[in-house]
């Protein structure tokens, strides 16, 4: 068992794929994703159905008045360790829906807190359906900013279990877009753990791989929980709520 109190600021541990926690203090149980969910945005269509990941929702403590104050949720993802067919585990991926009074969707990000996540990011499709790839290997402490108008996959690219935390606008005024990525047979890309493919019914206008940065003033740091940091500074995080008032062109660092 491993104790995750440093890297996620809650007395959370890890025992194989089981969350251990204070259901007292965490009234959370997992919602569980399994092949029989996912396999429409994987490559292998006839696996042996399994558990793919955990989530729990809503994992806030006795600090979640400070969230629901603020219009947001902290929630808790176990990725297991595994292959399906030639791919390492990962989520089915989503779009977020549309701020009301603004013609963009709402952002989200994530941090690792155990293990190693690839953070697959891609545009909207246009009406010829062309979208711009963003590639992030992710380690223990990043935060990873996914703005508005991009969906995004999660890939346990290690050899162990995976762990990432995430913020968002809480209760999102319309439901998360699954279909997109479900019809199109998953996202823009596959990764067999070392080589990417593309997606047959994509036109990939660009792709990059970028790098995780800290935005203090957006209260992302590295070396700092994103649960400590929302927890005491929440008016930091208010491009989460209204996107539409902040600059995303430098969430990233390029390479």
């Amino acid at each position: 068992m491993k104790n995750l109190q440093k890297e996620s600021g809650l007395p959370i541990s890890i025992d194989g794929n089981n969350l251990i926690y204070n259901k007292a203090i965490f009234p959370i149980e997992p919602k569980t994703r399994s092949y029989e969910d996912a396999k429409d945005v994987y490559l292998e269509k006839n696996a042996k159905n399994q558990d793919l990941y955990y989530m729990y929702r809503y994992f806030e403590g006795d600090k979640a008045k400070i969230f629901e104050e603020n219009k947001s949720e902290y929630d808790i993802t176990v990725l297991k360790n595994g292959k399906i067919g030639p791919e390492p585990i990962k989520t089915v991926g989503h779009y977020h829906s549309n701020v009301p009074e603004a013609e963009i969707s709402y952002p989200e990000v994530y941090e690792v807190i155990a293990g190693e996540i690839t953070y697959l990011l891609q545009s909207k499709p246009s009406k010829d359906d062309k979208v711009d790839v963003i590639i992030i290997e992710a380690k223990t402490g990043d935060k990873i900013v996914v703005p508005p108008n991009y969906g995004h996959v999660s890939i346990n690219r290690g050899n162990s279990v995976a762990i990432s935390s995430n913020i968002q606008r809480r209760d999102l005024p319309a439901s998360v877009d699954y279909n997109t990525l479900a019809k199109t047979n998953g996202a823009a890309l596959y990764y067999d753990g070392k080589d990417w493919a593309e997606n047959y019914n994509y036109q990939i206008a660009s792709r990059q791989i970028v790098h995780p940065k800290d935005k203090p003033e957006w209260g992302l740091e590295k070396n700092k929980p994103l649960y400590t940091s929302f927890t005491e500074s929440p008016e930091k995080f208010k491009w989460l709520i209204k996107p539409q008032c902040f600059d995303f062109s430098d969430v990233w660092q390029k390479i």
